[in-house]
Order: C-alpha cells, then sequence, then structure tokens
C-alpha cells in the first residue's frame, strides 16, 4: 500500500507544480525529458553544442568539468601539443602553460 501512494505522489507533485508555469516551460521541460531519454542531452545542450561546435552536456558539470568540452577524435596533431583552458564560451590553447589559470578550467 505504501507503493500506491509513493506512485500518486509521484504523479501529483509535477502535475501541481505544473499549475504555477507557463505553456512555453512546460513545453521545453517536455521536449528535454524526450531528448533526454532518446540521446542523454537536453534541448539546452543541443542548442550550445551547435552554437560552440563543442561537446555540451549538463552531466559534464555534474562531474565537475566544464559543461562544454571538445569533441573527441577532431584534435589535430596541433591542438595535441598545446594546454588549454576552457572560458565560458570557448576553449584557448596556449603553446605553453598559462601560470595564471586553474586546473579545473583546464580542458581535456
Amino acid at each position: 500500500m505504501r507503493s500506491g501512494v509513493q506512485t500518486i505522489l509521484a504523479i501529483a507533485a509535477p502535475l501541481a507544480l505544473a499549475a504555477c508555469a507557463d505553456p512555453a516551460s512546460l513545453a521545453l521541460g517536455g521536449a528535454s525529458v524526450v531528448t533526454m531519454i532518446d540521446s542523454g542531452k537536453t534541448v539546452s545542450d543541443h542548442v550550445m553544442s551547435f552554437a560552440t561546435g563543442d561537446e555540451c552536456t549538463f552531466r559534464h558539470s555534474l562531474r565537475g568539468e566544464a559543461w562544454c568540452q571538445p569533441r573527441r577524435g577532431e584534435d589535430t596533431g596541433e591542438q595535441s601539443r598545446s594546454v588549454c583552458y576552457q572560458s565560458i564560451a570557448r576553449v584557448t590553447c596556449y603553446d605553453v602553460a598559462n601560470r595564471f589559470e586553474t586546473e579545473t578550467r583546464r580542458a581535456p
């Protein structure tokens, strides 16, 4: 019986919260759920990946990494020798390590 009550609460809680949201937010949330199930990325992740050319997913930030990472397998030989750091919208690479940058911003 306890699992039945939990199921009802799990269904009723999002419906009660939906009354406070506008239709555009509900549509974006629903689209994000569908794309998350299908591709493992939200709508915002897809938009940022398209805009930056990097691989952007919220799962990177859950691991303590930058949200957008350079796509793997597309590195040139020149870029693999340089040291890269993640900024707000892109990765910046240098020939030598920048002593003023932190390791947490360093791109793989």
